[in-house]
């Protein structure tokens, strides 16, 4: 079953009126894995549909706690590739979980089963998605996230996670950790934001000092061809991290995509080196979105740079 994601907007002229607006749909899938019906939200780019671009594929982010984060997750990531783009348009999976203990806890790997097996099969059917896959969780699903990080390794190529509850459980998931000391992780990218050191009164003053050990086991070079970052945002507390870590963690992950005209204008093949870097550092291909390129061609001509803009328009070519 299928229904409609939508927010309403009501505005005033001579009478009043009311608009729908739809940021993505909402999908029941039936789960054999985890015995029972799952709700997932799908989001689609503005560019998905526009029948004036090519039609092309676009990475996925797999979203956990999608019943909490999906609109705001939608709407900053829409937000960060318009322009001079942030980062590329993506599909977004958004997972809603109703019992999170369940789904999160590193004693329970039926959740990423279906993932794999069910729900990430489900959508390569139904939408143009490269095999490029990002997986975002939070709190107790960031450390699903890095539970994902460590059993299945190959399911994303990055990892983005905020105070995760590396702590749950005595520990158990800086334990485990410690136990994939060693590993190749094939250039996956483990991303990580955090509050930093606070004072708590409910039993988990052993919170900060589980980054503080994981920062040093990454520093070390424990975890082989991991890439990493880890960012602390000590302004911030354990509900707002999320809202400042993906947008400074996705902007990091896609860094070389933000070129400043300025540099264009000097030389327009910046577009192309930059995105050459990206994807060797990402160790998966990137290029410039059509429409970002055509943007970028008419700002140059509106500002009298005939010759650049003609570089640019070349590289829309197939």
């Amino acid at each position: 079953m299928k229904h409609i994601i939508c927010l309403f907007f009501i505005s005033v002229y001579s009478t009043w009126a009311q608009t729908t607006i739809c940021i993505g749909e909402r999908i029941t899938l039936p789960s054999t894995i985890m015995g029972q019906e799952r709700t997932v939200d799908i989001y689609l780019p503005p560019s998905y549909k526009d029948s004036s671009l090519r039609a092309v594929d676009y990475p996925v982010v797999y979203l956990l706690d999608a019943q909490v984060n999906f609109n705001y997750f939608t709407t900053l990531m829409e937000k960060l590739t318009q322009g001079i783009p942030n980062l590329p348009e993506m599909i977004v999976v958004g997972v809603e979980s109703p019992d999170r203990d369940s789904d999160f806890t590193t004693e329970n790997d039926r959740f990423w089963q279906f993932v794999r097996d069910e729900l990430k099969p489900m959508v390569e059917r139904q939408y143009r998605c490269k095999d490029f896959r990002i997986a975002v969780g939070h709190s107790l699903s960031g450390l699903a996230v890095t539970n994902a990080l460590l059993s299945y390794t190959e399911l994303f190529n990055a990892y983005i996670v905020h105070d995760p509850s590396l702590w749950w459980g005595d520990g158990a998931g800086i334990k485990r950790f410690e136990q994939n000391k060693g590993k190749d992780f094939g250039y996956r990218h483990l991303y990580i934001a955090h509050t930093g050191y606070k004072i708590r009164h409910n039993g988990r003053s052993g919170h900060v000092a589980t980054f503080e050990k994981l920062q040093q086991w990454l520093q070390q070079g424990a975890f082989k061809n991991l890439q990493w970052k880890l960012n602390t945002y000590p302004n911030e507390n354990h509900g707002t991290i999320q809202l400042i870590g993906n947008m400074e963690l996705f902007r990091a992950l896609f860094a070389e995509m933000f070129i400043d005209r300025n540099d264009i204008e000097q030389n327009p093949q910046v577009i192309l080196a930059r995105y050459q870097a990206l994807s060797q550092r990402l160790h998966y291909p990137f290029t410039p979105s059509q429409a970002y390129l055509r943007n970028t061609a008419k700002w140059l001509r509106r500002n009298g740079k005939q010759d650049q803009a003609d570089q640019v328009e070349a590289m829309l070519t197939p």
